[in-house]
């Protein structure tokens, strides 16, 4: 090995640096290291093969860069700019692998793969039976836990960290909902309304149907017509399930139940389970929903309430009949001058509906792979419904909801 003089050797920081960078990038290659075989494999056929390929197609263009940064800098024509730019890509494509690394890393185990599995179909089968009588591909859907009390998505089609497009729904499930994952039908409705402009549509029939009893009003709702959706979009696939996991996640203290802050897409807490509460009554007549709108009120009073936000509240508690209606039976562009309800049949999902179902297939209604593939909604209605309907046997309709849900999971390949 010839040794070399040290006194002769000259210093290029630049290369070095653009060495150590494309070293880094070239190093995200290896998908195999970003998650385990299980993981990779727990991902449905059609999600696993365009999630790698695009994933390592913003790797290989990183690494393409760098290689060309690096023979610029070999023939003394890059600048440190250069580096720094590059830099930026590279953290900007970790980012994107960091979020997918830890979404795949949630799938830890068989039985939290099959969870996970089942929840991946069940919000694809919520956006599909909207999405391709409207002529709108459906996404593919990647699930993943967290902790926290919300849900949230990172919607397909989106532009990401290093400007490529998001090629799934990603959608967060917060652990202690896993096995009430109503919420994850809410995320998927933001999906929908993305895809559909379902959004802006809303917004402006509300905005329409409320104008005559003040601009103020109008436009508070209006401005909320992105969760409205997405709750909509929960409440006709699953009912009361959804109002009632719903009311669970936003109660607490009411100083937070009654709070309102300008600029948040969230309704007031307060008027968002009395919206829930009132679609039931619009779609099912009486029943539980009833007296969860009576202890709402009475547990948060509107003197606890901050004088501008009472009022915006008491101004809205005598519309939420006609707010209702405008949500659930206004047609709209988006969805070919039909309401929401002509395209999702929420009687479907009406208390009595479930039971007749549930009473007809008996226990298959449960162990059935084909009827769970095909109506996966319907079980997670049901079993939300009776959480709430039959409290003390809670820890059974746990049980079955976790048995059904690895069972749907592990149904799928």
């Amino acid at each position: 090995m010839q040794v070399r003089d040290i006194s002769r050797i000259k210093y290029e920081p630049l290369l070095v640096q653009a060495n150590h960078w494309l070293a880094a990038a070239k190093r995200l290659e290896d998908m195999d290291a970003l998650a385990s075989e299980l993981a990779w494999k727990s991902l449905e056929q059609y999600v696993h093969p365009h999630l790698r390929q695009h994933l390592s197609t913003c790797v290989k263009k990183l690494v393409n860069k760098g290689e060309a940064m690096q023979h610029r800098l070999q023939n003394g024509t890059a600048t440190e700019f250069e580096i720094e730019r590059f830099k930026r890509s590279y953290l900007q494509v970790e980012t994107l692998m960091d979020f997918y690394a830890d979404a795949l890393a949630t799938r830890t185990n068989p039985a939290v793969t099959a969870t996970l599995k089942a929840c991946d179909y069940i919000a694809e089968h919520s956006m599909r039976m909207l999405l391709e009588p409207l002529g709108h591909n459906t996404p593919a859907v990647i699930t993943y836990i967290d902790k926290g009390m919300g849900a949230s998505i990172l919607k397909a089609g989106l532009r990401l960290w290093d400007d490529s497009e998001n090629p799934a729904a990603a959608i967060k499930i917060v652990r202690h909902n896993l096995l009430r994952p109503t919420a994850l039908i809410h995320e998927a409705g933001h999906q929908v309304a993305h895809i559909t402009g379902w959004n802006e549509q809303l917004a402006a029939a509300l905005r329409s149907a409320l104008l005559k009893y003040g601009a103020e009003l109008a436009d508070s709702w209006a401005a909320w017509s992105s969760e409205i959706a997405a709750d909509i979009f929960a409440f006709v696939h699953t009912g009361f399930a959804s109002v009632a996991a719903l009311h669970d996640v936003v109660d607490g203290p009411s100083r937070g139940v009654l709070h309102y802050s300008s600029g948040d897409p969230h309704p007031i807490s307060y008027l968002r389970v009395l919206t829930g509460t009132e679609c039931c009554k619009h779609c099912f007549g009486n029943g539980v929903w009833d007296h969860m709108r009576r202890n709402w009120m009475h547990r948060h009073p509107l003197e606890n309430a901050r004088p501008a936000t009472a009022k915006l509240v008491r101004a809205s508690l005598p519309l939420l009949p006609e707010i209702v209606k405008v949500l659930l039976d206004h047609p709209l562009r988006a969805f070919r001058n039909k309401s929401i309800r002509h395209l999702v049949d929420a009687n479907a999902v009406h208390p009595a509906s479930l039971q007749r179902t549930a009473d007809l297939y008996g226990t298959s209604f449960y162990t059935s792979a084909p009827l769970l593939l095909k109506a996966p909604l319907l079980r997670l209605a049901w079993n939300g419904y009776q959480l709430i309907a039959a409290p003390e046997q809670a820890e059974q309709f746990q049980d079955q909801q976790r048995s059904w849900m690895q069972l749907l999971g592990n149904s799928i390949k």
